[in-house]
């Protein structure tokens, strides 16, 4: 509708122009009768048609420059008048009004995004240093602060003053690697894991380094796990500012002069041009919005309430997630129940053990979903001290390659899924102070086990 509207505005100024220049023509063919203030008129007509179709165009590329320009500043104030005269591109300022909202809404939640993971890295024991090829540093933690007895630092280079020996371990330290560094420390030997990992976005690259102190406790696949989410979350989070970045680079070039900061000439912007900038809008608007639903996913993830204990039957629990799950399944897979004995009870908040199960009953069934008899058995028996849940299957099984990683926020094999199912398990059975295991063969199936304390 903008292009056509722009189109027809264009085309009735030029069409004017046209037959003002006829009537000229045929003034100029009697100027012996003395048209001479005709004549005059005529050319002062064209002139102004000719300002104005000029002005109109130019109005609308100095609007999209310094739209874009705000863009580029990260400004988002800048806003269209809802009564613009200009009603061809009324419309297309109205889209650019509410882009440059949900550029604001993203920008803003980027912040509070930024702020909850620096809390988070905060939070951690393990002290964490990234910078960038620049040697300029983007995280650096109080557990590191504590780690090197400073302030925060904003220049790797700082460091070398601190401790020249770590500061040549940070450079020399290649990524997926490990270095073990014993120090002393108020006479007191400390035994400091150093491991790094390399993150890469277009043209930068992030190097990130760990620090933790393995003195009284060996237990490197926390650190591994934060690490992960930290890559998860930086990866999810570039791949929707980027194209976003590089959209907004790619639009404002269409409306600048070639290798300068001038806008184009008017004549110039024609309705291809348009078009693009329109799909170009459209695509950033729908990644903002998967940058929120994938902030609002993590928001789940770490909102999670602590469990309302109470005591409850296995039996029951079995029987109530049998019954919401054989309507959702295929007719090709069969839940069964195997209580040893059957009155095995558990002490754990329902409702967050009822998701669990739900959720591993899903996969269980997604996997069988090519199975002709597939099948998944419910279990409950009673171990050394604890109550053990058993949910098997026999489907495809889980690669090898991927058994560590299920349990990573984020780590999906499906085309739509949200890879916070299973974390969010394993983050439920750690709140009960259970654990979440799991057993599979690659074309035969898997078993996941929950285990609750008596």
């Amino acid at each position: 509708m903008v292009l056509k509207n722009f189109y027809i505005n264009v085309f009735v100024r030029v069409l004017l122009i046209v037959a003002s220049s006829l009537v000229l023509s045929i003034v100029l063919q009697h100027l012996d009768r003395g048209y001479y203030y005709t004549l005059l008129g005529m050319i002062l007509l064209i002139a102004f048609q000719t300002f104005s179709l000029i002005n109109q165009v130019n109005r609308t590329n100095v609007d999209l420059e310094n739209f874009l320009s705000s863009i580029q500043d990260q400004d988002s104030s800048f806003r269209f008048a809802k009564n613009s005269s200009e009603y061809s591109f009324r419309k297309l300022h109205d889209r650019l009004n509410n882009l440059n909202i949900l550029v604001h809404d993203v920008k803003m939640e980027n912040e509070r995004t930024r702020h909850f993971l620096q809390r988070v890295v905060d939070h951690l024991d393990i002290g964490l240093l990234a910078f960038d090829k620049n040697g300029r540093i983007e995280i650096f933690n109080r557990a590191a602060s504590r780690f090197f007895n400073v302030q925060p630092l904003r220049q790797l280079s700082s460091i070398k003053t601190v401790n020249d020996e770590i500061y040549n371990i940070i450079l020399s330290i290649k990524p997926g690697k490990e270095i073990l560094h014993k120090r002393v420390v108020n006479n007191l030997s400390q035994s400091i894991l150093v491991k790094a990992t390399e993150l890469c976005f277009e043209s930068n690259r992030i190097k990130l380094v760990s620090f933790q102190d393995i003195t009284s406790e060996l237990d490197k696949k926390e650190m591994d796990s934060w690490q992960k989410l930290i890559r998860v979350l930086t990866h999810e989070i570039m791949n929707s500012v980027s194209p976003i970045t590089s959209l907004t680079s790619v639009i404002s070039g269409y409306f600048k002069m070639k290798g300068k900061e001038t806008p184009v000439l008017p004549g110039q912007i024609n309705p291809q041009i348009i078009e693009k900038t329109l799909s170009g809008l459209n695509t950033i608007e729908e990644t903002g919005k998967g940058l929120l639903e994938f902030v609002n996913n993590f928001r789940d993830l770490t909102s999670l309430p602590k469990p309302n204990l109470s005591r409850f039957t296995v039996d029951g629990l079995f029987l109530r997630c049998k019954l919401l799950m054989e309507s959702t399944i295929s007719n090709n897979v069969k839940i069964s129940t195997d209580i040893n004995p059957e009155d095995i009870a558990i002490v754990a908040d329902y409702a967050q053990v009822e998701q669990t199960l739900i959720n591993l009953i899903k996969n269980a069934a997604e996997a069988l979903s090519e199975r002709e008899n597939g099948f998944i058995c419910l279990k409950a028996f009673c171990g050394d001290g604890e109550v053990l849940i058993q949910v098997e299957d026999n489907g495809v099984g889980i690669p090898d390659a991927m058994i560590d990683n299920i349990f990573v926020p984020f780590f999906t094999t499906k085309e739509n899924g949200s890879g916070i199912g299973l974390s969010l398990s394993k983050q439920i059975m750690q709140n009960h102070k259970g654990t979440i295991l799991v057993n599979s063969v690659l074309g035969k199936g898997s078993k996941f086990i929950l285990k609750f304390p008596f």
